[in-house]
């Protein structure tokens, strides 16, 4: 576990540090105007590309990860299923973005210029979507590097070629360019994770593709964990892109993807031990659900206390590299950054309930958080603006973190908050 941690914490690192110099690099090349409207462009991306891949990579991955050699019919089944019902769901939500695009861009956000750039929204949605379930699907594979690769590193450091490249050749940047660019590095992730998949000789297409009865009972309730996730994730987001201007919706999201590198330790741990907990437990052995679950945290700890540090008492050496007028967002960065550690800080709990069956529970905890994060984002960025959103999310993350770990104590018996405790 230690060492495939290692590897996937420098492959997600390497995503991050990407991540973070493609917020970086638009930062400098573009005014903060239009630097507001290509983060919010990504923010539509990623939370409607989580949201309309139904819960169905958290699915995949138990299913696949739990699985021996003998299943993998059923495997291949259960993925092209899924492939086929996002892919379809995804158009769905494309045709509803083209009949509701003033709507979107006019009346809820209030941004008349970002009308012409939903249509690249909507591609970009649908390969995020797809990219998620490929990335699922190996992860399940225990193939966590390769998953790595796909999900957070292939489109930034595309992103960054593309934007280099432009720069070159003198081309003038806007927003739409850039967003052009980054939807062209996500498709060229999903088609690097669908030629991945295929290459295992043991994947198969089937014509008439059906969802097994495990994956239906799971559908739902991942469905709505991951839809309460992108509320307590990104309704501050939304809040400050719906009451601000666009320079201080770029001021918040610099922020706001800064403090997420502190994450990066959290799912870089979770693609590996996430198809161990489901084995483990599918092998009912407690002690070892244990064990690893110990094991994952403190590594966790050990990695993400570093960067919390540097990122408390250096924020302003941190948002300046933005530009002069990102240093207002110092505080927002310190505020969300502790929320995010105390995620990190109570371990892989989402992971722990939803690999070993309790997908309802973390879906009851996750609905409680998400219930509270968006009313909560949108009266605090009313009242106290971009730092009031920063507020909204720290206290949604950390409540999620502190319920999900209540439920880990009462369902499998041990406090993943108690790191020096004995297996």
């Amino acid at each position: 576990m230690f060492l495939k941690s290692i590897q996937v914490f420098f492959v997600r690192g390497f995503g991050a540090g990407a991540s973070f110099l493609l917020t970086l690099l638009v930062a400098n090349s573009v005014s903060e105007d239009q630097t507001g409207m290509f983060l919010l462009s990504l923010v539509i991306i990623n939370s409607m590309g989580g949201l309309l891949s139904l819960g169905a990579p958290q699915a995949l991955i138990r299913i696949v990860g739990s699985s021996n050699n003998e299943c993998r019919r059923e495997v291949s089944q259960s993925f092209y299923a899924v492939l086929c019902l996002v892919i379809f769901v995804c158009l769905f939500g494309l045709i509803a973005l083209f009949c509701f695009e003033d709507y979107i861009s006019v009346q809820f956000f209030k941004k008349p210029s970002l009308s012409d750039m939903l249509p690249l929204v909507g591609v970009g949605f649908l390969f995020s979507a797809l990219l998620q379930v490929f990335s699922a699907s190996l992860q399940g594979r225990k193939s966590p590097v390769l998953s790595s690769l796909i999900q957070n590193s292939i489109t930034p450091a595309c992103f960054i070629m593309f934007v280099v490249l432009a720069l070159s050749a003198g081309w003038m940047l806007d927003a739409k360019l850039l967003l052009s660019f980054y939807v062209v590095g996500l498709g060229l992730s999903g088609l690097v994770g669908l030629l991945l998949w295929f290459k295992d000789p043991r994947a198969r297409i089937f014509c008439k593709p059906r969802l097994s009865h495990a994956l239906r009972k799971s559908l739902m309730p991942l469905f709505i964990i991951t839809a309460m996730n992108l509320f307590v994730q990104w309704s501050g987001q939304f809040a400050v892109g719906y009451y601000l201007a666009p320079d201080q919706t770029a001021f918040y999201a610099a922020a706001h993807r800064t403090a997420l590198l502190i994450s990066f330790v959290l799912v870089a741990v979770n693609i590996v031990v996430a198809p161990k907990f489901a084995e483990v437990f599918s092998a009912m052995d407690a002690r070892m659900l244990d064990r690893l679950a110990l094991r994952s945290s403190r590594l966790m700890l050990v990695m993400a206390t570093p960067v919390l540090f540097v990122m408390l008492v250096f924020p302003s050496l941190i948002m300046v590299n933005f530009g002069e007028g990102y240093i207002v967002s110092s505080p927002l960065l310190q505020v969300m950054v502790v929320g995010q550690f105390v995620n990190v800080a109570t371990g892989s709990v989402g992971y722990l309930l939803t690999m070993t069956n309790h997908e309802k529970d973390f879906r009851n905890v996750v609905f409680i958080s998400g219930v509270v994060s968006l009313p909560l984002a949108f009266i605090l960025t009313k009242e106290y603006g971009a730092l009031g959103a920063s507020y909204a999310t720290a206290f949604s993350i950390s409540i999620q973190s502190f319920l999900a770990a209540y439920m880990v104590k009462k369902r499998l018996g041990f406090n993943s908050l108690n790191i020096f405790r004995r297996v």
